[in-house]
């Protein structure tokens, strides 16, 4: 019976759709916590296919497919995305030009022709066209904050959009970067971070990747879980270079009366 590991930026919502394959007739499993902490149980015990739903927050599962490739150990096990917008799945694969694509309907069939078809080699995550600028969302214009940086932040930023500026302190900021190593370090700038979240201005949070030589004990999860006491939540996750990752937060949206 094929293994699917399903993969979903809720871990609660990937037992529920394990759940589903499950009485479809495959052994599926979910992905039981957030960002590539597990990734060393996906290596000891590789599943024959790995499901990513991209129903919610699809750059959290784009990134999770980037980091599965570009680990030798799971680099060639097959991937299915379960489908969400158009314009965000045409992103996925513009990143990795193999994807495969499903949705509920047909994801059972759709997973055993993936199984059956998986090449021997998959073919390399393409991010190295999507300059970093994009991704963090600055665009012509833009007013940067960078805070706590790395001295090689100019290299690691790359060229700008027309009229964007880098600034050290928030002011009128619209967009911030916060490098940060250590779960202390960002529990002591919190408090003042969330008091100048002010509408429409996006924290980057930056931290050291596990494949750093740096040690960190800063996780996607644990970062999750420190911002939402603030009433911040967090709303898509990018690799800023070789050794930092990033996490964007924005406060919480409000629901009207008349939700």
């Amino acid at each position: 019976m094929p293994r699917v590991l399903v993969i979903h930026r809720k871990p609660a919502i990937a037992v529920e759709r394990a759940r589903r394959l499950c009485s479809e007739g495959l052994d599926a499993t979910a992905y039981p916590t957030l960002g590539p902490s597990s990734f060393r149980q996906i290596r000891a015990n590789p599943p024959d296919v790995i499901l990513i739903d991209l129903t919610e927050l699809p750059s959290y599962g784009r990134a999770m497919a980037v980091l599965l490739r570009e680990q030798k150990a799971t680099r060639n096990i097959p991937l299915v995305f379960l489908k969400g917008d158009p314009e965000k799945a045409a992103r996925v694969r513009e990143v990795l030009p193999d994807a495969v694509f499903a949705t509920w309907p047909n994801v059972a069939p759709v997973i055993l022709r993936t199984i059956e078809r998986a090449p021997a080699e998959a073919a390399a995550p393409n991010v190295a066209g999507i300059p970093l600028a994009k991704k963090l969302r600055i665009g012509e214009g833009s007013v940067v904050a960078i805070l706590e940086a790395p001295e090689n932040i100019g290299e690691i930023l790359g060229p700008l959009p027309k009229g964007a500026r880098l600034e050290k302190k928030l002011n009128e900021a619209n967009l911030a970067l916060f490098f940060v190593t250590s779960a202390a370090a960002l529990g002591r700038a919190l408090p003042r971070l969330a008091a100048q979240m002010i509408p429409g201005r996006t924290l980057w949070i930056c931290w050291p990747k596990r494949t750093s030589s740096g040690p960190c004990d800063l996780t996607l999860t644990s970062i999750r879980a420190m911002v939402s006491l603030y009433d911040m939540v967090d709303s898509k996750i990018c690799a800023i270079d070789a050794i930092w990752s990033g996490t964007a937060i924005t406060k919480r949206r409000r629901r009207s009366a008349a939700q």
